[in-house]
């Protein structure tokens, strides 16, 4: 964590984040690493994410590191206390974030056209994974859901060695680039605020921005290639491991050649042109794959990389975690809360006049209702417990 003097972009904003697992909570993690006021609202037994492996100290690492440097508030939204406590939240709030299944904030009268009257200058997200219209807005969605409706899966799996089915995955791709679609969202209208004085609706859907990441997939869907030659970075087996290799250009092929000890590819007829090549490309990576049978996936991926052809090492997590290039670059860095002292993986950007990164670790259930209601809403101690007394508070 940095220790800078300098200002953070996002200082002074307060954002009300009613998200849980991973779009919301990652899109309002970037927004506290700028320095926003965030404020996490959860019901009183804590956000679903609080209860999944690996756990220590009853808290969540995978819950931590999507929520570093928030204040957690606990709010029963089933009590009408509750309810006009988080109302009240947000007609202070600059941002609002949140993604239930459309059609619940406004059954809880906490909707945009209801907190806008009395916040003109709310900006209100709403992360879905099909968006807050259409026929499917009111199907539940998680990552897992939105790999299929995409086309992503399928896509993926034409390249996937298996024949029979998709292979199992667990990737977040929808998520994380719904937190950053929010994102980019988010800081427009904050910025065309600064112009009008209106606050704005957002609705960010997760199907659309996965969908994006098939760009090459979606429009062949619409033109078929009658042979598909393109590069598929299929990883190459070495004495220990895996590595991956990138000839995408005639350099890299050159560079690649060398370093492999075959001048004899670049005339070869299946090589020599870059579209013999695509057409053969499997057979490419069965040659480097022969090359690399005896050595360390380290050295081949080196050996390739030092001769000017991108390669590189298949890394595990805990690997990636202890990369040097990450740890002096203050990518990888380790906060202090619930769990104890761990990594977590810090903002992915930097700025050269403020700071961004990680401020804090993650905060225990509740542990900042009594200060931000007393801030925030200028309720005094008295106040604060009766509401608890009254189950507001959970």
């Amino acid at each position: 964590m940095s220790e800078g003097s300098r200002p953070r972009p996002m200082e002074g904003l307060t954002v009300v984040d009613f998200t849980a697992f991973v779009a919301g909570p990652y899109a309002t993690r970037l927004m506290a690493d700028m320095g926003a006021n965030v404020i996490k609202v959860e019901p009183p037994e804590g956000e679903t994410l609080r209860g999944t492996p690996p756990q220590v100290n009853g808290m969540s690492g995978f819950f931590s590191q999507l929520n570093c440097g928030k204040k957690s508030v606990t709010l029963n939204l089933k009590s009408a206390q509750g309810l006009e406590l988080a109302a009240d939240l947000a007609a202070k709030a600059d941002v609002l974030i949140e993604n239930f299944r459309p059609g619940v904030m406004q059954r809880l009268n906490l909707d945009y056209e209801s907190l806008s009257a009395r916040n003109p200058r709310l900006i209100y997200c709403s992360i879905s994974g099909y968006g807050q219209t259409g026929p499917d807005a009111q199907r539940p969605a998680f990552a897992p859901i939105i790999n299929a409706a995409s086309g992503y899966t399928m896509a993926e799996f034409r390249y996937q060695r298996a024949t029979d089915k998709p292979e199992s995955s667990r990737t977040l791709a929808a998520d994380v680039l719904g937190a950053n679609h929010a994102l980019i969202a988010i800081t427009t209208a904050l910025y065309r605020r600064e112009i009008t004085g209106e606050g704005d609706r957002i609705d960010v859907e997760l199907l659309a921005g996965l969908m994006n990441m098939i760009p090459f997939e979606l429009q062949e869907a619409q033109f078929p290639i009658e042979k598909l030659n393109i590069p598929v970075f299929d990883p190459i087996k070495a004495q220990d491991g895996y590595f991956v290799v990138a000839p995408v250009t005639v350099k890299n092929f050159a560079a690649l050649a060398e370093a492999c000890g075959h001048p004899e590819w670049l005339t070869d007829p299946r090589f020599s042109t870059t579209g013999e090549r695509m057409a053969h490309w499997m057979e490419l990576f069965g040659e480097v794959e022969k090359w690399a049978a005896g050595k360390s996936a380290q050295d081949a991926a080196r050996t390739i990389e030092a001769a000017g052809c991108p390669a590189r090492r298949y890394l595990t997590p805990k690997q990636a975690l202890e990369n040097p290039h990450m740890l002096e670059r203050g990518s990888i860095v380790e906060v202090n809360d619930q769990m104890g002292r761990h990594k977590v993986v810090n903002t992915p950007f930097r700025f050269a006049r403020a700071e961004a990164g990680v401020s804090a670790g993650a905060p225990s259930l509740g542990a900042q209702t009594d200060g931000v209601l007393a801030e925030v809403l200028d309720l005094d101690p008295a106040e604060i417990e009766r509401l608890r007394g009254d189950g507001a508070l959970g």
